[in-house]
């Protein structure tokens, strides 16, 4: 089995870190890991492109993803899935979107449109064989006051949607490595993703 993620957000919203935190999942449950990131716009509101892809190392021969072989795209900021289909297909690509939008800053000082997440969804089906939208980050504020719990509630949503294939288990060892000041909170935002993820909302 070889299984190919990319991840999508803006600069900010964490998204390069939950990309380790499945990286490093995946490597304790015995996968063969590979992947990319992208730092450089991370500090200027721009895309953060991020691979992770694990499987055999027989079987796995290059950190990056092709054109419509993804098997899963995470995006942390909803216009963001759009820009990633390109890696996208009908056939195996499943989306997990977080309903948060972020808008451009020039687009924002032009006063330039934004589309509604419904706009958002039909340009992305296209492309994909499931989509789900999760609002992780209002939820994580509001059950826990701390909206960037949204990012580890959202991976909990694709395992709990069985569209991540690792173990709560293993994440709930890499929260308490990757992030020590905040296990409990971390860990109690993942299991509640879990949960939207078998309700499928």
């Amino acid at each position: 089995m070889t299984f190919s993620a990319f991840f999508i957000g803006v600069g900010g919203e964490g998204v390069l870190t939950s990309a380790v935190m499945v990286a490093e999942a995946a490597h304790a449950e015995g996968h063969y890991v590979r992947g990319v990131q992208l730092h450089g716009l991370a500090q200027r509101g721009g895309s953060i492109p991020t691979e992770v892809r694990f499987g055999s190392e027989k079987e796995l021969f290059s950190p990056g993803i092709m054109q419509g072989d993804a098997d899963l795209i995470m995006a942390f900021e909803q216009l963001e899935a759009v820009r990633a289909t390109h890696y996208a297909s009908k056939e195996k690509t499943s989306f997990v979107i977080e309903d948060n939008p972020f808008m451009p800053v020039y687009a924002n000082l032009l006063d330039m449109p934004y589309p509604k997440l419904p706009e958002i969804v039909r340009r992305v089906k296209p492309f994909a064989k499931n989509v789900m939208v999760f609002n992780t980050a209002y939820l994580a504020e509001k059950e826990f006051g701390n909206a960037v719990l949204g990012n580890t509630m959202l991976l909990g949503a694709a395992i709990g949607a069985k569209l991540l294939p690792l173990k709560s288990q293993s994440f709930h060892a890499v929260i308490k490595e990757l992030a020590p000041r905040m296990v409990k909170e971390n860990i109690m935002a993942f299991d509640r993703g879990v949960e939207l993820g078998k309700r499928g909302k």
